[in-house]
């Protein structure tokens, strides 16, 4: 766990920090400076550039997870193994850019009257599949050479501190929104340029093909984890996606808009379980080559019980401070307490498998993974199909919280029927209960007649003082335990 815990600790420091200056642009600043539907058409943008960039892969980044160890030697340019990444990632760009040619018209016609700044901006979504397309090829390839830092970084800190920058010179009326998306782009497109220079430099990009080293047993099974990794991978952020592309379809940006934000707060959760895939997948992925069960299932345990931890925490400072966070927003956004409120439980439950995803997916039963993928996609779809409608972004929150149960639930019980490998204990049950005397804790305390900034400080302080310091006496994570030990110890010599 020495080299999972490193990196997860400095991807979480990564992504928090992200988390920070993402809550001034998402929560304080955007919210005031744009419309809901200029908000809307940003996330849109991401969400669909997000599906296309991940088919445009045409699987390979499961390829790289599962197989690399094989390609995997320096002095030989790892095989030829980043010639062969770019290829499939310049032929799915093409089949992409077709697809996305033929369905223009449908786009056009489908929003002119509901949503026009969407038809207006529709060709940013060219240059946002391609880097982004590149940027998941490259980062995979990357956290195989274990450098799974960077591609947080990127991705998750210095992207949204170049989105600081644009909405500060958007509000000094530097640029206007034009340009500022147009910006906005350049800095989600950056990750890939920079991860590319960075692969140079260390002497890990290149192009020279080496297509000998593939034989027949390996071709049959890198298009066997393509061809399922193009279902599973594309399931996999259609499930993360699609809840704003069909809040857009059903009603228009400016909806999309409003629960794009609300959903920010509830997504904060699973940002310590972003971190810990990242790195973990190649720890797993080797442990499964020299088929190391003890080592996977130690690995599983301890992301789930910590991933909780950290979950659990969260999810009752947010709910609890319902009151305090749309005293953030403008008077518009009010009504999203549901959102956050569902989405927040359902990252919990994600978060409380640990690392069941990648356990299954660098597995020989990664195929399983792809199956209940697809059949969770048609019954996602589904789901948001009835309950949009219906109940508009609520309903959105509840069907992402019914999907995300759904594959939590199918991962966990797979893993115990198939490999008998179960992440809960009986400390779990004890993190829940605490979780819950926090939660009451919470609700206790007034609301304070004072400013809300004072409340939030107050509740929260109360609330992480119980609820860490009774993980801590009843030992609920070892690894939490020896952080605080190290604290106390160091608190000490400094008396």
């Amino acid at each position: 766990m020495g080299v999972i815990k490193r990196q997860t600790i400095r991807g979480s420091v990564y992504s928090y920090l992200g988390v920070i200056v993402g809550f001034f642009t998402t929560a304080l600043i955007m919210p005031k400076l744009m419309s809901q539907e200029q908000i809307g058409l940003i996330n849109v943008l991401v969400a669909v550039s997000a599906i296309y960039s991940q088919f445009s892969t045409l699987g390979f980044t499961n390829v790289t997870a599962r197989l690399f160890s094989y390609f995997r030697d320096k002095d030989k340019n790892h095989n030829g193994f980043v010639f062969l990444a770019v290829i499939v990632g310049m032929i799915g760009f093409i089949i992409s850019l077709v697809s996305f040619f033929l369905l223009k018209p449908y786009i056009v016609e489908s929003n002119i009257d509901k949503s026009p700044l969407l038809i207006q901006y529709i060709y940013y979504l060219i240059p946002l599949i391609f880097f982004r397309m590149f940027f998941l090829l490259l980062d995979t390839y990357n956290k195989m050479l274990f450098d799974a830092t960077t591609g947080t970084f990127l991705s998750d800190l210095l992207y949204r501190i170049g989105n600081l920058f644009l909405l500060a010179a958007f509000f000094f009326q530097w640029i206007n929104f034009t340009q500022y998306v147009f910006g906005y782009v350049v800095i989600l497109s950056f990750p890939a340029v920079y991860l590319a220079g960075l692969l140079i430099c260390r002497k890990q990009f290149n192009l020279q093909p080496q297509l000998g080293f593939i034989q027949p047993p390996l071709r049959k099974e890198m298009i066997s984890l393509a061809s399922y990794g193009i279902i599973g991978g594309l399931s996999s952020v259609a499930l993360t996606s699609i809840d704003k592309i069909m809040l857009n379809e059903f009603y228009n940006l400016s909806l999309t808009g409003a629960y794009s934000i609300s959903f920010f707060f509830g997504s904060i959760i699973l940002i310590p379980n972003r971190a810990l895939g990242k790195i973990s997948s190649t720890i797993i992925a080797d442990a499964w080559k020299d088929n190391d069960l003890p080592k996977i299932d130690d690995i599983y345990y301890k992301s789930s019980i910590n991933q909780l931890f950290a979950g659990m925490l969260l999810f009752v400072l947010l709910v609890t401070n319902l009151h305090n966070i749309f005293k953030i927003l403008p008077p518009e956004y009010s009504g999203g307490e549901w959102v956050i409120t569902l989405i927040s439980f359902s990252n919990l439950l994600v978060a409380s498998t640990g690392v069941s995803v990648q356990i299954i997916s660098t597995s020989h039963k990664y195929k399983i993974q792809t199956y209940s993928l697809g059949i969770l996609i048609l019954l996602t779809v589904a789901f948001y199909w009835l309950l949009i409608p219906r109940w508009g972004m609520n309903g959105a929150a509840m069907a992402s919280l019914l999907s995300m149960a759904l594959a939590s639930a199918m991962r966990v019980f797979y893993l115990q029927w198939e490999m008998k490998l179960f992440p809960y204990r009986h400390t779990h049950l004890k993190c829940v209960a605490i979780g819950a005397l926090a939660f009451l804790i919470g609700k206790i305390i007034p609301v304070l007649p004072v400013h809300f900034l004072i409340d939030l400080i107050i509740r929260c302080s109360a609330i992480s003082v119980v609820f860490i310091g009774l993980c801590y006496a009843f030992r609920i994570s070892d690894d939490l335990n020896l952080i605080a030990d190290k604290i106390l110890k160091l608190l000490k010599i400094i008396r």
